[in-house]
């Protein structure tokens, strides 16, 4: 039975969620302190369902209900607020560059606070809602400094990843949340949430892109000397290759995403001409037209290497954010395909490999799969938080009671207390 009283947030309780274009997944997490005074993710509770047939309203909303419901039920708790992923389309980014006279000639903390949020201020365009403010590197007096409080100096310069969604997206996301009796607590860029838990700290140090594609969409993370330098994504994923399938071989579409899933290949093989698949024909089932699993990857792979060349060809177009790429992850359900590592590594021309999501405390085997990156990515980013939040506190009572709201502004506070 669910459990009522205190607010989820007060109990410790951070609950994810990614809408995606084939399902909905939920992940509710438990923040318990560890002696080291961080928080520490145990999952209990994990939901999923799949968003069947079009995009009408009450299949999004049953969709998102039941996948939370079940949450709910594994965790013996009743959830309010979420926190949403968001990516596609409606997610963009924006380098800063702010400069910041320093008039005491010492640099503070209040120094470097005041530098990134006046970057967080101008990360989104009209039309936009800024979502994070990621240090990039920061300078003094033109030299760069890894940490720059305490440094003698003039002017501050901090280079800053603003990460935005469209204004619209998010609008729609709290009208969908309140259909269903939740609340937005935040939004979440996706990609970096994969990133947060897919990728391995060297990865991030030494240079990496991790391409999560999902159904609908595609989504990527570029990181460089462990910083988010840039992410979006692209609208086509998994379910473009669903509909090749359906079209050229005349299957209905569910009949489809099964021979992907169970045939399904990006590389051919030997003998592949000769091992036939029934394809069921639309309109009449028991009609069954047979094609070679040669055909089939004819159709699939032309299609996978263009999702993977239109997210390269998303990135910014500057020499830098090309060279950062030493490494490639692939995540999401659409990685599950055969061939997919193989592919990705001749068409980006660098070592890759497939990606999970790190596995949390009391977190089932389901939730280690590919499809669960964003939404265990994003429980990681709210314990991450909710670390530097209690760092913070202990430091300073008043300013955590008061700045470390949610927003960019209060989180951008509470990586500066908790890191100087």
């Amino acid at each position: 039975m669910a459990k009522y009283g205190k607010p989820a947030r007060e109990r410790g309780l951070v609950a994810a969620v990614d809408i995606g274009g084939s399902k909905v997944a939920c992940v509710i997490a438990q923040l318990t302190p560890v002696h080291t005074g961080e928080f520490e993710a145990d999952v209990i509770g994990v939901g999923q369902h799949g968003s069947v047939g079009k995009d009408s309203r009450a299949n999004i909303d049953a969709a998102l209900r039941a996948a939370v419901e079940a949450a709910e039920r594994m965790a013996g708790e009743r959830i309010r607020r979420v926190n949403v992923a968001a990516g596609g389309r409606s997610l963009g980014c924006r380098k800063l560059s702010v400069d910041l006279d320093i008039a005491g000639g010492v640099i503070t903390g209040d120094d470097v606070a005041e530098c990134l949020a006046q970057g967080a201020t101008s990360a989104a365009p009209e039309g936009s809602r800024a979502l994070h403010a990621l240090k990039i590197r920061y300078a003094v007096d033109g030299e760069i400094a890894e940490d720059p409080v305490g440094l003698a100096g003039a002017v501050l310069n901090a280079e800053v990843l603003g990460v935005f969604v469209k204004e619209s997206y998010a609008e729609n996301v709290e009208a969908l949340l309140g259909r269903c009796g939740l609340e937005l607590d935040e939004i979440v860029a996706a990609p970096a949430a994969a990133g947060e838990s897919a990728l391995i700290e060297d990865e991030r140090e030494l240079g990496v892109i991790l391409i999560d594609i999902g159904a609908r969409s595609t989504d990527y993370a570029l990181y460089e000397r462990g910083a988010l330098i840039a992410c979006g994504g692209v609208a086509l994923g998994g379910d473009h290759v669903t509909r090749d399938i359906a079209q050229i071989f005349g299957a209905p579409l569910a009949k489809a995403e099964r021979i992907k899933t169970l045939y399904g290949s990006t590389l051919s093989s030997a003998g592949d001409e000769h091992r036939l698949i029934d394809f069921p024909q639309l309109g009449d089932e028991s009609e069954n037209q047979r094609h070679s699993r040669a055909e089939l990857t004819q159709v699939i792979a032309p299609r996978f290497e263009e999702i993977l060349e239109l997210a390269l060809a998303d990135l910014p177009q500057s020499g830098s954010a090309r060279r950062a790429i030493r490494r490639a992850v692939l995540t999401g359900g659409g990685s599950l395909l055969i061939g997919a590592r193989e592919t990705a590594e001749r068409i980006l021309g660098v070592k890759t490999r497939l990606g999970r999501p790190a596995a949390l405390s009391g977190a089932p085997d389901t939730a280690t799969a590919p499809q669960f990156a964003v939404a265990v990515g994003v429980v990681q980013i709210a314990a991450r938080e909710r670390s530097a939040a209690k760092r913070a506190a202990r430091r300073s009572p008043l300013a955590a009671g008061g700045a470390l709201g949610k927003g960019v502004i209060g989180n951008v506070s509470a990586w500066l207390r908790a890191n100087f």
